[in-house]
């Protein structure tokens, strides 16, 4: 394929990833975008964001209990924590049953969840050490409610590192409302980083969404 016309392809479908309203608009969305995810969106845009999430990830976690990967998508961040640390145990969240069935390819995760994030969160258990995310708090994704319903659904003492794109970060409310819950002591904030989500730069129409805030706190108490 022409790689002008991959690149078109690519930056198409993330466009349209970002233009999603509903989670039922997700459903359907990433039915057909599951088969094009790895090698014409992560390949063509050269995604690292999975590698960042991973690395930033293992600056603070001890190695020590079950990680929980949400929005796991197709299991691209599950491969660059397997690589890392080849011992991880690692199970995956996603509201689509395609993109789990990709990553259930790839052998790494212990065990999958079709799940509703925007939703109460039952009938799984919580008994996690750590939760890991990127890609999902997004335009046309999840927001900072849906960060307080996966803080309930976490225990005390869980490590969190969730990337947020930068625009969405900045317009709803991202900084405000981990501040908020700093200053409750609902949350310990350990480190917020920047870092480019593509290796290569793309003509997204806007040059924040080239970047995300990567979060990683510790859940204190409800």
């Amino acid at each position: 394929m022409d790689k002008n016309k991959q690149e078109k392809d690519a930056i198409k479908l993330l466009e349209g990833a970002y233009a999603l309203e509903t989670p039922e608009d997700s459903i359907s969305y990433y039915k057909g975008f599951s088969e094009h995810y790895d090698n014409i969106f992560a390949g063509t845009l050269k995604y690292n964001y999975p590698k960042r999430i991973a690395e930033e990830f293992f600056q603070n976690f001890n190695g020590a209990g079950n990680i929980c990967d949400i929005g796991c998508g197709t299991g691209l961040v599950g491969n660059e924590l397997k690589f890392l640390n080849p011992e991880i145990v690692i199970d995956g969240l996603d509201i689509s049953i395609e993109m789990i069935n990709k990553a259930k390819e790839k052998n790494i995760y212990r065990n999958f969840y079709e799940v509703d994030l925007t939703k109460p969160i039952n009938n799984i258990s919580n008994n996690y050490s750590a939760i890991i995310s990127a890609g999902l708090f997004t335009h046309g994704h999840l927001g900072t409610k849906d960060l307080l319903n996966i803080l309930l659904f976490s225990q005390n003492n869980v490590l969190l590192t969730i990337g947020v794109n930068a625009t969405h970060y900045r317009e709803k409310g991202f900084e405000k409302i981990l501040n908020e819950l700093q200053f409750l002591s609902k949350i310990k904030m350990i480190k917020i980083s920047k870092h480019h989500i593509y290796a290569k730069k793309s003509n997204t129409k806007n040059e924040e969404n080239q970047t995300a805030l990567i979060c990683t706190f510790i859940k204190i108490k409800n």
